[in-house]
């Protein structure tokens, strides 16, 4: 028998398009705050959700795409940070020190301005070496202001901005990439709502179908005009077509959760779609280039990444160059307490310096190496959005000629399931004849609304891809909102 077949189809085909991942329902019976109104509106105890509601709610609350800004916020802090290379820098301290040295206790003396005659052991009574080889312990206070500035780092600071820049720009675009496929999740998520009360639309006909069914044999058996084996098949074709309606059910429970979790929404009631699957004449548009796909923003944030790839080419190249360093110091010491003034001084430096060793080489193969990766990595990607694109245009116009030849196939099997019906009744078909024409039915139908889902997601595709601009995306629509009624007696 087919029945099972088809039930497991349709309900496999529902699973497929459920987001991956474990769900947990919950199961408070009171709601634990109100952020199932960002969602849509309540109906009794079902809370009825829109499309737009969905989409906003993911791309506002959604908690991976807050954490794709963070991502692009430390990408722009450290984009700030690369100007170390040109503007000065600051460094302010505190030093304590304390020495039995004979050097560093005259120097703490020198540096304080209170070097006597005494500390070169020279007194009254003569020279005494002792006051000079055994000062004793001395305490130095140092209060230090320094400002460091740059002259020449051989362009690492120039090159190290660039690159800092250009992974600045690739984390704004995959953070725009980010929301477009939040956007995009959103509504497959939403779909998949739509597509589980089509399914259950279509199981609940052919449950009532499939009961008239177990009342025609009784009564034909009561009637001696049909064997008890035709009672029991349809017992069996119902309680089966009941087992997948429980399934479906429990899928319309799972897509709910799917879009309170994308949404971040916390809601105790199940969820309903506020729109039904459109079956007017799908309209697409006319021509798709699949060059429009270049533009997308996870392709320019990989140009980007190979921008400041090649950058650090030149940082590398920068550390084996020399290196000049302003340096302006002021000091105050003080033998008895921290920032004390007791004497001063100022230093001026210039500072040149060069160095180079085996792991420069390393670096700058290196850098020349992850630059070359990058830009292969681009022109990859770039093809292969191409090929994305031009999937996706394949794959809606496959969508919408499915659901013109659905639509006939629906018909055709509503009215042979009406003759086949009409034949048992009157003797001249089995019940084997009627509940495989009746699982046809089913199975036309549930390729319908199928169809109508995959279209859905296959014109939203279009624009994720790049198939067609965003702007002409927006456009797409049905010429006549129509759900398509289902098949039954």
């Amino acid at each position: 028998m087919k029945t099972r077949f088809i039930g497991a189809a349709l309900v496999a085909g529902l699973l497929a398009l459920l987001p991956a991942g474990p769900v947990q329902a919950e199961t408070a019976t009171a709601e634990p705050d109100s952020t199932w109104t960002r969602l849509g509106t309540l109906r009794g105890d079902t809370l009825v959700v829109s499309r737009d509601k969905v989409i906003a709610a993911a791309l506002t609350y959604n908690e991976m795409l807050a954490a794709s800004g963070a991502m692009r916020d430390a990408a722009g802090a450290q984009a700030l940070g690369a100007w170390q290379g040109f503007l000065p820098q600051v460094r302010l301290g505190e030093f304590f020190m304390r020495s039995d040295d004979a050097l560093s206790a005259f120097g703490f003396k020198l540096q304080n301005r209170g070097v006597t005659p005494l500390d070169f052991g020279i007194t009254p009574d003569g020279f005494q070496s002792d006051l000079i080889n055994r000062p004793g312990e001395t305490n130095n206070f140092i209060t230090r202001v320094q400002l460091l500035q740059p002259i020449f780092n051989g362009g690492m600071g120039l090159y190290g901005k660039q690159a800092a820049n250009a992974a600045n720009r690739a984390a704004e675009f995959q953070h725009a990439r980010a929301g477009e496929t939040i956007r995009f999740h959103a509504i497959q998520a939403y779909e998949g709502l739509v597509l589980a009360t089509a399914y259950e639309g279509v199981m609940e006909a052919a449950v009532a179908s499939a009961r008239g069914h177990v009342r025609q044999a009784q009564s034909m058996v009561d009637n001696e005009m049909a064997t008890a084996a035709d009672l029991l098949q349809a017992k069996v074709y119902l309680s089966a077509l009941e087992q997948q309606l429980i399934e479906v059910r429990n899928m319309m429970a799972v897509a709910g959760e799917n879009i309170k979790l994308l949404t971040a929404t916390h809601s105790a009631w199940p969820l309903a779609a506020g729109s039904s699957l459109e079956a007017g004449d799908p309209a697409l548009p006319g021509t798709v280039d699949p060059g429009h796909a270049v533009h997308r923003t996870d392709l320019q944030a990989s140009r980007e990444q190979a921008k400041a790839a090649d950058k650090m080419v030149g940082v590398a190249r920068g550390a084996v160059l020399p290196h000049v360093n302003l340096s302006v110091q002021k000091d105050w010491y003080d033998l008895d307490k921290a920032f004390g003034t007791n004497s001063n001084s100022w230093t001026l430096g210039v500072y040149a310096t060069l160095g180079f060793g085996i792991n420069n080489v390393g670096d700058i193969k290196k850098a020349k190496a992850e630059s070359r990766a990058a830009r292969h990595m681009v022109d990859f990607e770039s093809r292969q959005a191409q090929v994305q694109a031009t999937e996706a245009w394949l794959k809606a116009q496959a969508a919408r000629e499915k659901v013109l030849v659905a639509r006939e196939a629906v018909g055709a099997a509503r009215e042979g399931l009406r003759i086949v019906s009409n034949q048992y009744r009157e003797g001249l078909a089995s019940m084997v004849n009627l509940l495989d024409t009746q699982a046809a039915a089913t199975m036309a139908e549930g390729n319908l609304v199928q169809a109508l889902h995959d279209l859905d997601v296959g014109l939203a595709n279009l624009e994720y891809t790049g198939a067609v601009p965003a702007a002409d995306a927006d456009e797409i629509s049905y010429t006549t909102p129509d759900r398509p009624q289902t098949a039954g007696n």
